[in-house]
């Protein structure tokens, strides 16, 4: 995948009104991700309420509201299965493989005439759209807790921590020799 600073210059550089019709999607494992404007068209336009509700299983699509860490923005997103184009963007008149993970997929019209879709008309929509997205909380990765040894059960963790903690090649033999000894006399008062 692109890295977030050349997605977003992508989906900034849309000048012309065939370009408004574009959904830049990039390749994360196995799924398809598009950002800002290609995001507000899939949920607006190509997978929108009505044609959500024609599918099977009719789930919404999640769209998710980051704050970018490089400026004070945020930056909307959605994704969905490789598998998945044509659920979430049914009707398209152009794909171009940009590479093996970017593709961009051409809508047909969003009106009857493209000179009427104008930057200044475009624009706010999106916007309004973007900011009525709650932004997520990254996600913070689980540490597992270390018990203390007050709440432990089992009292080998004690031990074990010893164990763990000793600087071996910082001792001389005689002091790991006694080491070993008082962890010897530990582990039978335990059993």
């Amino acid at each position: 995948m692109a890295q977030l600073a050349e997605v977003f210059e992508i989906e900034s550089a849309r000048h012309a009104p065939e370009q408004w019709r574009q959904i830049h999607l990039f390749k994360m494992g196995d799924f398809w991700r598009a950002y800002e404007w290609s995001a507000w068209l899939i949920a607006t336009v190509t997978y929108n309420e009505e044609v959500r509700m024609a599918t099977k299983d009719r789930r919404p699509l999640h769209v998710t509201r980051m704050q970018r860490t490089d400026i004070d923005e945020t930056y909307c997103f959605v994704g969905f299965p490789v598998k998945s184009v044509e659920k979430y963007i049914p009707q398209r008149d152009n794909f171009e493989s940009v590479s093996d993970k970017h593709v961009i997929i051409t809508i047909p019209p969003l009106s009857i005439d493209d000179s009427e879709l104008t930057e200044e008309r475009l624009t706010p929509a999106m916007e309004e759209w973007k900011v009525s997205i709650a932004i997520s909380e990254k996600k913070q990765k689980k540490v597992p807790q270390i018990q203390s040894e007050q709440h432990t059960t089992h009292p080998t963790v004690g031990i074990i921590s010893q164990i763990i903690a000793y600087p071996l090649s910082e001792r001389t033999a005689i002091d790991n020799i006694q080491f070993i000894q008082s962890l010897k006399q530990q582990i039978v008062s335990v059993l």
